[in-house]
């Protein structure tokens, strides 16, 4: 990171203090060489060494002020262009080949699930989470199915579950397919589509009730791969609102996934959905992509640790749960750093969010 203002000024004082010093010392010998009986004056050297330490700081201080006029126009200048900049890597993650061949096995998986489980579905298989939210990203999102149950189908949501794993595991067939897998809530397919492992999620999830239009349903989670009660509650309609400003907050989601494939930071998507609606919720909203990017990094920043963050569809579970208070640290240290190093220079933004690469 870059050096800080009081560094760089203790850096000018040591400097400017030196060269006086040097300076002093020159001229002194200087008048040693023509008159060889004066003696050394450290009271003038002491004096020399302050005045070239208080020039340096003057000096750092002048650059400094320059420095900034310039840089502050230059970000002026250049504002459209990093709009620009953020807006083609959000293009640059839009489906692939690959993507295109992982949505034909999700149509695939769909037709296989609402062929064999026609009598209990509730509706057909879809997709849900990010594809269906929009702000999937290519090679950084998985294909989500939601299959919903009605309520008579299973006796439990176990019995559920252990049964479409079992249609999976048993009966399904591809040539691509290399592994089924239970998950928390969810089954894991994973294909080899052209030497890639993409993974296809499927969740089953039954009708709570018998209320027409209230569109609850419970997940089962799996008590080998986590804790407490057996199932939790989820509503697919309240999932998928976003409010106001949700282009904005879609395009916004989609850099912070960026960026935390990037920096490896221990942030579940469903978080950075949520954290970015509040942000945009509970501050200014500024013009301007980069803006509300920095706006939404600052929120989540400065409430990662403390905020009680409650799952939209149900009001019992604590989003902000789901990550430890080490991973919170570790995302406020790796925010505070990222705002920091960008403010100072918005080049940096380039590193922090990079296209996606062509391979």
């Amino acid at each position: 990171m870059k050096k800080s203002d009081k560094e760089n000024i203790e850096i000018g004082a040591l400097v400017g203090g030196i060269l006086g010093i040097i300076i002093n010392v020159t001229e002194q010998n200087k008048e040693k060489q023509l008159n060889p009986n004066k003696n050394f004056d450290f009271q003038s050297l002491v004096v020399a060494g302050a005045i070239g330490a208080i020039i340096g700081i003057a000096s750092f201080s002048l650059i400094k002020f320059l420095s900034t006029v310039f840089h502050t126009r230059r970000e002026i200048l250049n504002d459209a262009d990093e709009i620009s900049y953020l807006s083609s890597v959000l293009e640059s993650y839009k489906p692939d080949k690959v993507d295109s061949l992982v949505l034909l096995k999700g149509k695939k998986v769909r037709n296989a699930i609402n062929k064999r489980f026609y009598a209990d579905l509730l509706g057909r298989a879809s997709y849900q989470g990010s594809v269906e939210q929009g702000t999937a990203l290519s090679g950084l999102s998985d294909l989500d199915i939601l299959v919903k149950f009605k309520k008579t189908s299973f006796n439990n949501e176990q019995q559920m579950f252990s049964t479409l794993f079992n249609f999976f595991k048993d009966e399904f067939k591809d040539v691509d397919l290399i592994n089924v897998r239970e998950q928390k809530v969810s089954i894991g397919l994973t294909f080899d589509i052209y030497g890639y492992e993409e993974t296809i999620d499927i969740v089953p999830a039954l009708r709570t009730d018998f209320v027409r239009g209230k569109n609850d349903y419970n997940l089962f989670k799996n008590p080998k791969l986590s804790s407490g009660a057996r199932k939790i509650k989820m509503n697919p309609h309240k999932q998928r609102d976003f409010g106001n400003h949700e282009q904005h907050k879609k395009n916004v989601i989609g850099l912070i996934k960026v960026l935390k494939a990037k920096e490896k930071l221990p942030l579940k998507s469903f978080l950075i959905k949520e954290l970015t609606m509040q942000a945009f919720e509970r501050s200014y909203v500024p013009k301007g992509l980069n803006n509300k990017l920095i706006m939404t990094l600052k929120y989540i920043r400065d409430n990662i640790k403390t905020i009680k963050l409650k799952s939209p569809d149900n009001p019992w579970v604590y989003l902000s749960d789901a990550i430890t208070a080490q991973d919170k640290e570790k995302i406020y240290k790796a925010l505070d750093e990222i705002l920091c190093i960008i403010q100072e220079d918005k080049d940096y933004v380039l590193e922090y969010f990079p296209e996606k690469s062509l391979e």
